[in-house]
């Protein structure tokens, strides 16, 4: 799969706390032809295994008018045990149909109900 970096939200980024995607995207002023008829997807993918402490993560999509506005606006992986985010597990765990009437920036937010040792994401816009 060939990426573009400016629609990377999370690069094998570290989920030791809650925390907002390291990147959010400008979808642009006039955001109206995004997939210019396709639909366009994010997708969540495991990079490296959580810790298997009793734990949970909760995974929201953001929006806003700006970057420094973002809020969450709907839960794109409603909390799952991080011991199921194992490494056997490794791979897609959310592909998400991008909603109409998005503000101009979004990012994730992940929300642990503990701190955890160990465990990345990557996370991406993508068609197809």
């Amino acid at each position: 799969m060939i990426l573009d970096k400016q629609l990377i939200l999370s690069d094998g980024q570290a989920i030791t706390a809650t925390a907002a995607s390291e990147n959010s995207i400008d979808l642009g002023a006039a955001n109206l032809d995004i997939g210019q008829g396709n639909p366009v997807f994010l997708e969540v993918w495991l990079d490296t295994a959580f810790d298997t402490s009793v734990n949970t993560l909760t995974i929201t999509l953001q929006d806003g008018a700006t970057v420094g506005a973002l809020a969450d606006i709907m839960t794109i992986m409603p909390a799952r045990a991080t011991s199921l985010l194992l490494a056997a597990n490794r791979g897609l765990l959310v592909k998400f149909s991008l909603p109409e009437g998005l503000k101009r920036h979004i990012g994730l937010n992940y929300t642990v109900s503990v701190g955890l040792t160990s465990g990345k994401l990557n996370a991406f816009l993508t068609i197809g």
